[in-house]
């Protein structure tokens, strides 16, 4: 059991932004607050994470992970504390940016803490691992913190979140201290595939990812206030972000066998999935029953996995530097959590239709499965060539 608490800093991390964020978009509702206002203060806090992953990742390459991690698990406790006092937008907008620094200390620099690890197998289980374990974060904050609103807004989430990140810091602390036995196994497996595909499938997995968490963003971030307008009750809407949480977590489990390698550098598992999300937000724009919006979180869920792990395999695979490559990895797929919720606060004041948003992700995922067909294809006619 000792190999696995060095994954429970993701479980916690995502726990705890899980709750800020679902908590936050309720509070915004019972606060009367825009969907504009809410996709830009969500925003904001991601403009920062985007902003300042890529540096504060090659800073972890320079100084060492372990201080960078314990001060992003401080900073995420003290935010908790202080969003439960908050009681305006105006207070809301002061604090939120400090969310999204705290997050591009941790993640970059967590991703290649857990990478350089000695112990825990191959770079493939190790992601394996911490998939899951951030994927049961990502899903119990907001369905946790769903369950606790009640008739007024409830501040108990904030109070979880920062007991949540004073306990990360202690197990990081801990994992820092001890030093694991080497059973170490050489992850850079060479595939057959020369260095400049690999690059093309990387920018794939890239976009891919920008597609998925861009309408993850929306589901996230926006969809507690959309729904709760939309007269769906806010424990249904935890449901439904569980079920979401449970289908990633089927499939991280099976991305981490030996027969999904398979699947590895090839284009159409990511087409294929990305189509079935487009069908589940088309879903979700036409019918107004949580019910029907079942098979659409399962699509969601099935394609948020699929794309992540394969953005953040190829960036650490065969790569050196890989603070640098994962701030790369976190800082697309933030761009990915700002726009969605921006974009879709806008198009929800501006339609006056809560379900515009989903129609809005549709269109993103099949924009960028386009400019994934003509990277792919243009590489070809590149190799064709020579």
């Amino acid at each position: 059991m000792f190999r696995y608490i060095p994954y429970l800093p993701a479980l916690l991390m995502d726990f705890c932004l899980g709750a800020l964020v679902t908590n936050t978009s309720f509070f915004s509702s019972y606060l009367n607050l825009s969907s504009t206002f809410t996709g830009f203060l969500m925003a904001t806090s991601t403009a920062f994470f985007v902003g300042f992953a890529i540096p504060f990742g090659r800073l972890s390459d320079r100084i060492g992970r372990a201080r960078i991690l314990l001060f992003a698990c401080l900073l995420v406790s003290g935010i908790s504390f202080a969003l439960s006092f908050c009681r305006t937008g105006s207070q809301l907008i002061l604090i939120y940016p400090c969310v999204g620094l705290s997050q591009a200390l941790f993640w970059p620099t967590y991703e290649a803490w857990l990478t350089e690890r000695e112990g825990g197998g191959s770079l493939i289980r190790r992601l394996m691992a911490f998939n899951l374990f951030w994927c049961v974060g990502m899903t119990t904050g907001p369905v946790i913190s769903s369950y606790l609103q009640g008739q007024s807004s409830s501040v108990l989430p904030f109070y979880c979140a920062g007991i949540g990140g004073l306990t990360n810091w202690g197990i990081i602390w801990f994992c820092s201290c001890i030093k694991p036995r080497n059973t170490s196994i050489n992850d850079n497996v060479p595939y057959a595939i020369p260095p400049k595909s690999q690059y093309v499938f990387l920018n794939i997995a890239r976009i891919s990812n920008f597609a998925s968490y861009f309408s993850l963003g929306v589901l996230r971030n926006l969809g507690p206030k959309l729904t709760r307008e939309m007269g769906i009750l806010p424990r249904s809407f935890g449901n439904l972000m569980l079920l979401m949480g449970l289908v990633q977590m089927a499939t991280f489990s099976w991305l981490g066998s030996a027969r999904s390698t398979q699947f590895h550098y090839r284009i159409s598992p990511l087409i294929v999935v990305q189509l079935f999300a487009i069908t589940g937000f088309l879903g979700m724009w036409m019918f107004q029953n949580a019910s029907f919006w079942i098979p659409s979180f399962c699509a969601v869920g099935l394609c948020a996995a699929i794309t992540y792990f394969s953005s953040l395999y190829y960036s650490l695979h065969n790569q050196q530097e890989r603070g640098d490559k994962s701030g790369w990895h976190e800082a697309i797929l933030g761009v990915g959590v700002l726009l969605g919720p921006f974009m879709g606060g806008g198009l929800d004041d501006l339609g006056k239709n809560h379900q515009n948003p989903y129609l809005l992700c549709a269109v993103v995922i099949g924009l960028c499965v386009f400019a994934e067909i003509i990277i792919w294809g243009r590489s070809r006619r590149i190799n064709d060539e020579r």
